[in-house]
């Protein structure tokens, strides 16, 4: 998504969760200038309702807490978002002087193709349900996108060989980082866990082990005897993994404690190993998918060294522009909590 420098809107949507609704700031008994643009003010007020805006839900879990740290963590985000709002002025008033302009049609348009790359992809009706459900205003952050694809058409214009990356520069990229597109040898696998960890002090450990042994050894014979491993493991297993049926994520080597690995890399898919013990205590293992090591050939890296290649090269496009806009600028910060910081500018990201 689009995303130059962070300014004081709803940022675009992401991974992680939605941001606060805006909640209103108290505007102070006397509202400081914290930073003057070339004439324009920058108020206290505007810098804490910004603030609301974007950290809303965090300062609301600290005020629960602490008053006195709710207070503190909004005065420690005072520069930043002051540096921050000097930046978004400055952007503004450039993509006002060009005359750049968005329709809500290219908003949506654009909003549904970057919300379809998320993993899982996701429809502008469904993250708008999740970003209100965390109290997140969608219009206030569909406004905020669509001011994001103003600055990335400004940054277009006045530097567009910035943002070209070509095959060959991708191609470039994929010989000199040979490391990036090796892919290890994976395994897929569900196990039964009969823990040997004693917790009770009074019970003789050695016996312990004995009867977590023999209870292990009689599943296995049910398991080679074609009992169903996933609703023997739903029934028997320690391990969390249990409720879906002994099945864990795919896992490389080294993720694993060393008994449990050797077994499980020395398994053909469909093979159930003999008990394997480790600290935790006795396991019985089902391979259920094997990836041989490989190399991410080009032709299916290429899509994404372009991406990931044109949004580095965007950041720094966005970087040299933006210090050029505050270079060429009057930038006052009258008062001295709020002294000038340096925040890196973020480059949009497509």
């Amino acid at each position: 998504m689009p995303e130059p420098n962070k300014p004081a809107t709803e940022k675009a949507p992401q991974a992680a969760a939605p941001v606060a609704a805006p909640v209103e700031a108290a505007k102070p008994a006397t509202d400081k200038v914290l930073a003057i643009v070339d004439g324009f003010e920058i108020k206290e007020s505007q810098v804490k309702q910004a603030i609301q805006q974007e950290y809303g839900v965090q300062l609301r879990r600290m005020a629960a807490e602490s008053p006195e740290a709710m207070a503190q963590g909004e005065k420690n985000l005072l520069p930043s978002m002051t540096n921050r709002m000097v930046i978004e002025y400055l952007l503004d008033r450039e993509v006002k002087k060009a005359g750049i302009e968005v329709t809500p049609e290219q908003v949506t348009a654009e909003m549904a193709k970057k919300l379809a790359e998320f993993k899982p992809p996701q429809t502008i009706e469904s993250y708008k349900q999740a970003y209100e459900a965390q109290g997140g205003n969608f219009e206030t952050f569909t406004a905020g996108f669509g001011k994001q694809m103003k600055y990335l058409k400004l940054l277009e214009r006045n530097d567009p060989n910035s943002l070209v990356v070509t095959e060959a520069g991708a191609r470039k990229y994929y010989d000199e980082n040979p490391n990036q597109f090796q892919v290890p040898e994976m395994v897929r696998a569900s196990h039964i866990l009969i823990s040997t960890e004693l917790t009770d002090p009074n019970v003789d450990p050695n016996q312990f082990k004995a009867k977590a042994k023999e209870k292990a050894e009689g599943l296995l014979k049910q398991v080679r005897d074609g009992g169903d491993f996933a609703a023997l493991a739903k029934e028997n297993s320690a391990c969390p993994s249990a409720a879906q049926g002994g099945q864990l994520p795919e896992f490389g080597r080294g993720q694993m404690v060393k008994p449990f690995e050797d077994a499980a890399f020395g398994l053909k898919v469909g093979e159930i190993s003999d008990l394997v013990e480790t600290q935790f205590g006795y396991h019985i293992i089902k391979v259920t998918e094997h990836r041989d090591p490989s190399t991410i050939t080009f032709d299916q890296a290429k899509d994404q060294i372009v991406a990931n290649l044109k949004s580095s090269q965007t950041r720094q496009a966005f970087q040299k522009y933006i210090g050029a806009l505050q270079d060429k600028a009057k930038i006052v910060y009258p008062a001295d909590e709020t002294a000038a910081v340096s925040v890196p500018a973020e480059a949009p990201k497509k």
